[in-house]
């Protein structure tokens, strides 16, 4: 790569991540406002790995790119790249852990409920009629085998436990693809739909679901999806669900 040409891109992530973060990381919190979030209370942190993780992608794939470069202008570019590769690194790994926890070098799991990772549902219907038809209709398919208290978790930030999807790949994948598609969930969640699906549902074997999988799977079957039972069980919920 040409010095000019990196030297724009880590001049554009500088203001991304360091001079002018706070109006790029508002529109973020905008975008999500209008998208139905306006209701929630959050704090920058729920915000953080939507953010900052496509930066730190592009920063470890222009370290790459200039490793071979030792002149002394490449240089002063990666070090400001491994600089702002610091800043992410840190916010990102501090996700989760408290003030205390952080003072005292606490070592704790990785946060995993965060925006890409949860069922965002539009605020246009009523919530609670919504999850109690999805549970119905799925127990009684024998999609899956869980009491609707412990289901309707996984609609808050609550949930522990996994749901057995008794189903296939392709079903969950069409069923969270048409709940997207239909605005029952918010748009937000159409750019992690394979994230969520794997952080709420494991599979009939008892085995963790793979986002490349299920993406593989879905592209290839889901114009064969029309007569599926997932199809069914979403018209049968959409038709008896009312707006708020």
């Amino acid at each position: 790569m040409k010095y000019k040409k990196a030297k724009i891109e880590v001049e554009y992530l500088e203001d991304k991540i360091v001079t002018d973060f706070e109006t790029s990381f508002s529109y973020l919190v905008l975008e999500d406002f209008y998208e139905g979030g306006y209701e929630d209370i959050t704090e920058d942190e729920f915000f953080y790995e939507e953010y900052f993780m496509k930066y730190h992608y592009r920063i470890v794939e222009l370290l790459l790119e200039l490793e071979d470069n030792i002149a002394e202008k490449f240089m002063e570019l990666k070090i400001r790249l491994i600089k702002l590769k610091r800043i992410i690194d840190t916010k990102i790994s501090n996700i989760g852990k408290n003030e205390n926890d952080i003072l005292q070098e606490i070592e704790k799991p990785k946060r995993t409920k965060n925006p890409n990772t949860q069922f965002l549902l539009n605020k246009n219907f009523d919530k609670d009629s919504l999850i109690k038809l999805l549970h119905k209709h799925l127990l009684n398919n024998e999609l899956i085998n869980i009491d609707l208290d412990e289901f309707s978790l996984h609609f808050t930030n609550a949930w522990e436990c996994k749901i057995l999807w008794k189903g296939t790949e392709k079903q969950i994948a069409n069923l969270i693809n048409l709940l997207i598609e239909n605005k029952y969930l918010r748009p937000k969640c159409n750019q992690f739909k394979y994230k969520i699906i794997c952080s709420h549902f494991i599979n009939k074997n008892g085995n963790p679901f793979k986002e490349k999988q299920l993406s593989k799977v879905f592209s290839i079957e889901k114009d064969n999806m029309y007569k599926d039972i997932t199809n069914e069980i979403f018209d049968n919920v959409s038709t008896n669900l009312t707006l708020t």
